[in-house]
């Protein structure tokens, strides 16, 4: 404060000796006031702008860990679930003729995540009979290594009378997926299609018989 009154004497001395006859000068009364009035405006610290809200660092310090948690879920997607075999199945034995009751071998597996389920189904005049279906275990584990289903041996039996298989053509087919997160995580698909002939003329019990049984 005293440093401001000293330099309003001054001013006030360097306006006075810059006229001749200090009776020609005339101050208003309260000029005194009035600029320490000024000088305490302009010492003021200069408001924030109106519609800039400050920023803190909490809500920053949100949005990286927010960052880091989905980085660490993509690479986990990654890790766990990298895949780049399909499923595979094989048939044994390699036979296109189904007399009556004829017996399979199904194998299937998968190299990478392991089995999602197995299917097989029979299909004759536009009509799906399921033969066979079946559901594996998603495996333990944070990387999803712990009991995954990588091969099975499963007996597969047509028996067209108890699936009401008519005599003629069919196609069997046979469905694997596994536990990959491809396709929208629904894992990786294998189809296999074998063309069969259903051979409902005669019964094991018929073909027991000799020509010249009757």
């Amino acid at each position: 404060m005293k440093s401001n009154q000293k330099q309003i004497d001054k001013i006030e001395e360097a306006l006075i000796a810059a006229y001749r006859e200090q009776e020609d000068l005339q101050f208003p009364s309260d000029w005194r006031q009035q600029l320490m009035k000024d000088i305490h405006s302009m010492a003021k610290p200069a408001p924030a702008p109106i519609g800039e809200p400050a920023k803190t660092r909490a809500p920053r310090r949100l949005l990286y860990m927010a960052a880091g948690a989905l980085a660490t879920i993509a690479v986990w997607l990654i890790l766990a679930n990298l895949d780049w075999y399909d499923p595979w199945i094989t048939l044994k034995p390699m036979v296109t003729v189904v007399e009556y009751r004829t017996e399979f071998l199904l194998e299937a597996g998968d190299v990478d995540s392991g089995l999602r389920n197995l299917q097989a189904t029979v299909i004759q005049e536009g009509k799906e009979i399921e033969v066979l279906s079946r559901s594996f275990q998603a495996p333990e584990g944070f990387f999803g290594s712990k009991g995954a289903t990588q091969k099975v041996e499963i007996p597969l039996v047509l028996d067209a009378k108890t699936l009401n298989l008519i005599e003629g053509p069919a196609t069997l087919m046979i469905k694997a997926r596994d536990l990959s997160s491809r396709n929208l995580f629904q894992g990786r698909l294998t189809v296999v299609k074998k063309e069969i002939y259903i051979n409902r003329k005669s019964s094991p019990r018929d073909r027991m018989r000799s020509p010249g049984s009757d």
